[in-house]
């Protein structure tokens, strides 16, 4: 079979949700293609090449562009058999794509190119035997985000130690399908990855685990092995408030291995929304969760989610003093303070008492449900935040300026004298490209996804 493997969006990052598939499916004599739209062109000629075309959708960026792709594909060629697979492709079930793979998504998919499935929807959260993925069919790392860290610029990449999720945040996709369990990926085959990234001229890593610390055993004689092979890259990694505070011990061991920072979804500083959320901290741990990473010499760059129904402006105002704070703009992506709750279906939270009244239909092309917000005031906020940091996205707008700029927004909007910037002179490392999986695509990204002449 000749297979057709694509990408939209990956944070970024070359994607190894075609990197993975293509392994196993190589590794059974099938011919594979890759394309990434986000970094390089997709020609007709590939398209009219392939018996099958598979789509990766592993967040709500990318599966928002993804939607238009499959419709240009089958406006080329009707009866050419188009899936979408990953965390996200049920939600993107009105797409018109003819088979759907979900969670753990190989097995699924190499049954249906192989011709042995009969289902058209599979959701698959067992667990699944992986190759070492084939980085040879992307594009080379150059094209990609790279880490910015003291003057200093380096080739970067992720990898993935675990999928799924033993939590279950309500606004979170991973619970939808995973229900509070998670999968691990053999230490072999991630540390294989690692060295093959490495030599590619990969200078940091990324894990891009829902959370790291689901597993931390498993996780940390991972990042050992990897430091004790390559002790000149650096990591980072994604956990949750809970996870930082309960395993408190753990930071200045994970700064011994290079952890530059870690990544934490905050999400907000109203503890009321962080009960509806099920998030499993209070505000006042988010604040301790900064000392005791930054304690140990590891730079914190927290998400955020600061629009949802039922926010009002002193919300908005709040978590801005919280920035204050903790000294924490240099550590913001300005478009973290743009996010406005997306409710896909299926989301635990489409029937929260707390949501059911803001809840006006459910928008399949845009793979969520319309709301209302409580208070408008607050909804014209909302609008400017994210008009600025998109347009900043695809200016290549300098960061401090952006956040600046929508402070003085929120200040004007609210009627609140937030006064400067103010900044802590930490220079703190960050990944060149800011945008987030659960944003809304800009127009520039948009534009991309387009199946050229060829």
């Amino acid at each position: 079979m000749k297979l057709l493997l694509l990408s939209t969006y990956e944070l970024g990052r070359q994607p190894i949700h075609v990197a993975s598939p293509a392994a196993a499916l190589m590794r059974l004599g099938h011919e594979v293609k890759a394309v990434d739209l986000s970094v390089e062109d997709l020609d007709r000629q590939l398209v009219q090449w392939a018996d099958a075309v598979a789509i990766s959708v592993p967040m709500h960026t990318a599966t928002r562009l993804a939607t238009s792709l499959v419709g240009q594909i089958k406006q080329l060629r009707p009866n050419l058999p188009v899936a979408l697979y990953g965390l996200y492709a049920t939600v993107g079930e009105a797409a018109g794509a003819d088979a759907l793979f979900a969670g753990e998504y190989e097995p699924a998919l190499v049954e249906w190119v192989s011709g042995a499935l009969a289902e058209t929807t599979v959701v698959h959260i067992g667990r699944s035997d992986f190759a070492v993925p084939d980085r040879g069919l992307l594009p080379p790392l150059a094209r990609y985000a790279r880490l910015e860290h003291n003057g200093e610029t380096r080739l970067a990449a992720a990898v993935e130690a675990s999928h799924g999720c033993r939590k279950r945040c309500r606004h979170c996709p991973v619970p939808t399908l995973y229900d509070g369990r998670m999968r691990v990926v053999p230490k072999d085959v991630v540390l294989a990855d690692i060295d093959q990234l490495v030599a590619l001229g990969a200078g940091h890593i990324s894990f891009a685990d829902p959370d790291f610390l689901n597993a931390p055993r498993h996780s940390l004689s991972i990042l050992e092995a990897a430091h004790d092979a390559h002790p000149e890259v650096s990591f980072d990694v994604t956990a949750k408030v809970e996870y930082i505070l309960a395993h408190r011990d753990l930071w200045p061991r994970l700064a011994e291995l290079n952890l530059l920072f870690v990544i934490s979804a905050f999400e907000s500083v109203d503890d009321a929304t962080l009960e509806i959320l099920d998030k499993g901290h209070t505000a006042a741990e988010m604040g301790e969760a900064v000392e005791v990473v930054r304690g140990a010499g590891i730079h914190i760059r927290p998400t955020w989610l600061p629009f949802l129904p039922w926010t009002e402006t002193d919300h908005i105002v709040a978590l801005f003093r919280f920035l204050d704070r903790h000294l924490l703009w240099e550590a913001t992506d300005p478009v973290q303070l743009s996010i406005r709750l997306l409710i896909p279906p299926g989301s635990l939270l489409e029937n929260h008492p707390a949501v059911v009244p803001h809840l006006v239909h459910l928008d399949l092309e845009n793979l969520t449900w319309n709301w209302r917000f409580a208070h408008p005031e607050v909804e014209v906020i909302q609008k400017e935040l994210a008009t600025i940091a998109a347009t900043a996205s695809d200016c290549g707008e300098e960061t401090m300026e952006t956040l600046a700029e929508m402070r003085r927004a929120v200040g004007r909007l609210t009627g609140t004298d937030l006064g400067v910037l103010p900044r802590s002179g930490a220079v703190v490392p960050r990944l060149t490209e800011s945008w987030f999986c659960c944003a809304e695509p800009t127009d520039s990204q948009a534009d991309l996804i387009q199946i050229r002449p060829g």
